[in-house]
């Protein structure tokens, strides 16, 4: 049990990234980010919070055809794998942002 946990939590890891990087790109967030164009910090937390739930909605749904109750514990899973790329792009959003801020 403990080796299909590590494997949903590095599943939950790849499948969050690529689902928030897929999102980013296809709303052009780091281009609005450069131009200081539209909300990209909107478009930012959005593309992470919709990449959190389709990851959380995955993983209930492979929580119930299995008939186990491990919904809170893919909950957690779910949000610590969400939570780097998070960081990352508010990271990236705040260095870029000043970055366009000081060359105006």
């Amino acid at each position: 049990m403990l080796g299909l946990l590590f494997a949903g939590a590095f599943l939950a890891v790849v499948a969050s990234y690529a689902c928030t990087e897929y999102q980013l790109s296809r709303l052009n967030a780091r281009r609005r980010v450069m131009v200081g164009q539209g909300s990209a910090l909107l478009t930012i937390l959005l593309a992470n919070l919709v990449s959190f739930l389709v990851v959380w909605v995955s993983a209930a749904v492979f929580i119930f055809a299995s008939d186990t109750h491990y919904y809170v514990e893919a909950l957690a899973i779910c949000a610590l794998a969400q939570i780097p790329w998070l960081a990352q792009h508010l990271w990236l959003y705040r260095r870029d942002h000043l970055r366009l801020r000081y060359e105006n």
